[in-house]
């Protein structure tokens, strides 16, 4: 029914459809105003093909560590494998977990979840766009979600059921709910949807919370120690800390104070005094740049280059004018985005024990915004100069980009293509084991979630003290390092299987154990590369004389 000239009328069936019609156009394109938004609407559409295509290419590929990390949990969770121990690490944001969880209690699995990732890809190029043009203007964001669409960063990732996706869509949507109720100052509403999609997206990936810092700093540059009477920004925190309850009890629950515990563990600072074991207390000053020095690899060289000049282009004002920093809005964003930039670059650089450009993904929108200038600077050039019309001179531009681009997509076809297959015998192994095996036996493995995942059944790696410590497993934390705890271990608990991988970086002492052993082990089952006659997984069974004490 609806109101006309003061009456209810009822609505015909044809009508009521019609009317419910407009809504779903209103909702789902009421935001094209222009020519600009059209075009992103083509860039979406084009970008959902080729999702799709990533998608079909690597569905039901064998997962890598931290998926099947992610997976073996939400699996155990949803089926209740009360038999397969508890390998999550209490330091981690559970959002994925959950999200993986539905996916298999309803009985879709793992397919569910790799397909989502074709669905947080897009987010991150419908948030960026939102956020640019809020930001900026629509050209600009425009011409950088082309780049961004098409980096063979994120089509990697589509297929790889990984949090970078979903936490950086989480990130951007914060950034964009920030910057309009705080600097637009469009609404508090705004404001408080930053503070909850902000936790959401740190509750998806902890290392999150580092961006915490460019936007303590630039509300901090524009309000100064006002900041902290600002009633709006305390509401907003809390709502931040309210989504992480579950986080922050999982956390101090297992490693105490949080913040303590990421200063000694992530920077190493205190490490060696609390006798925990941190990568970053060993690091130099020139590995704080390592993540700099990548930058040219995941830009591809050509686009490198034009994001050096836009860099010169876009920071120029923000390094001759920094002394009007507390008073100019322009130089205090160009400042945001700076911090934005080289704060993860540095902090990764330090806590990070080697390079991985999927922890650089929260910064794209910005890199691409800073390609896309120089192209908007010639448009500018053209038209001024050779008078060529505006559409024109665009168009133009879109094409010299695209064409820079074409390397960076062949590149990353190539790497889809290569990695589709990597692991998979570690995958076949789990796979033969859970088909040949009890669902109580227990295998020594360093392919630990692998395992868990793929064979459902409780696995331990051949470090099982350091492991034990590492994920506060409370039972196991009280052997010793090396092969003397594992020998402890052996004779206690008499695991039922041990199997050894050229996939993992087991130490020495695991690979040689099966022959300085060889009166309890048994080889039983080998795995091999196509074309290779050299094993590259070899499961071993135990077994175990009376009264049975390993000995080194």
């Amino acid at each position: 029914m609806e109101e006309i000239n003061g009456e209810i009328k009822e609505l015909t069936p044809e009508k009521d459809i019609e009317k419910r019609k407009n809504k779903l156009k209103e909702f789902f394109f009421g935001w094209v105003k222009d020519n600009y938004d059209k075009a992103f609407l083509f860039v979406l559409a084009f970008s959902c093909i080729v999702g799709l295509i990533v998608f079909f290419i690597t569905k039901g590929q064998p997962l890598w560590y931290d998926a099947a990390n992610f997976m073996s949990t939400a699996q155990k969770w949803a089926l209740n494998l009360t038999n397969v121990n508890d390998i999550w690490y209490y330091r981690r944001g559970i959002f994925w977990v959950l999200y993986s969880f539905i996916f298999f209690k309803v009985g879709i699995g793992e397919i569910g979840v790799q397909f989502s990732g074709v669905l947080f890809y897009l987010g991150v190029i419908i948030s960026s766009y939102f956020l640019l043009n809020e930001m900026f203007n629509k050209k600009i964001a425009l011409i950088s979600s082309i780049p961004l669409s098409l980096s063979w960063v994120l089509l990697f990732y589509i297929g790889r059921s990984m949090t970078e996706l979903p936490s950086t869509f989480f990130l951007l949507l914060s950034l964009l709910f920030f910057w309009k109720g705080y600097v637009l100052k469009k609404g508090n509403k705004f404001l408080y949807l930053f503070g909850f999609f902000y936790g959401l997206a740190c509750f998806t990936r902890m290392e999150l919370l580092l961006f915490a810092l460019p936007i303590f700093i630039y509300i901090f540059v524009d309000q100064k120690l006002k900041l902290f009477i600002d009633k709006r920004l305390w509401i907003t925190l809390a709502i931040f800390l309210l989504v992480l309850i579950p986080v922050i009890i999982l956390y101090v629950t297992h490693y105490g104070n949080i913040i303590t515990d990421i200063l000694t563990y992530y920077f190493g600072i205190g490490a060696q005094q609390a006798g925990i074991s941190s990568s970053a207390s060993s690091k130099t000053f020139f590995d704080l740049f390592s993540y700099f020095g990548d930058l040219p690899y995941l830009l591809t060289t050509a686009l490198f280059v034009v994001f050096l000049i836009g860099v010169l282009f876009f920071f120029a004002n923000l390094f001759i004018g920094i002394d009007k920093l507390f008073k100019d809005k322009d130089i205090q964003k160009k400042f945001f985005i700076l911090l934005w930039i080289i704060v993860p670059i540095f902090v990764l650089g330090r806590i990070t024990d080697y390079v991985e450009e999927r922890y650089l993904i929260p910064l794209f929108p910005f890199l691409f915004m800073l390609i896309a200038i120089p192209f908007l600077k010639f448009e500018d050039f053209l038209v001024k100069h050779f008078k060529f019309k505006k559409a024109l001179a665009l168009g133009l531009s879109i094409l010299i980009l695209l064409a820079m681009i074409i390397p960076g997509i062949s590149f990353g076809k190539s790497l889809i293509d290569n990695k589709k297959t990597s692991y998979l015998e570690v995958e076949q192994a789990a796979l033969w084991f859970k088909a040949n095996s009890n669902p109580q036996d227990v295998i020594i493995s360093d392919s630990l979630p692998y395992f868990t995942y793929y064979a459902q059944r409780t696995t331990y790696p051949s470090g099982i003290g350091n492991w034990a410590r590492h994920l506060d497993v409370t039972a196991l934390s009280n052997y010793s390092a090396g092969e003397q705890g594992f020998n402890e271990f052996v004779s206690n608990t008499h695991p039922a299987y041990m199997m050894l991988s050229s996939f993992e970086a087991s130490a020495q002492w695991a690979f040689d154990y099966p022959q300085n052993h060889s009166n309890i082990l048994t080889p039983i089952k080998a795995f091999y590369q196509s074309g290779s006659q050299q094993p590259v997984i070899i499961i071993y069974k135990f077994n175990y004389p009376t009264n049975y004490t390993a000995t080194k």
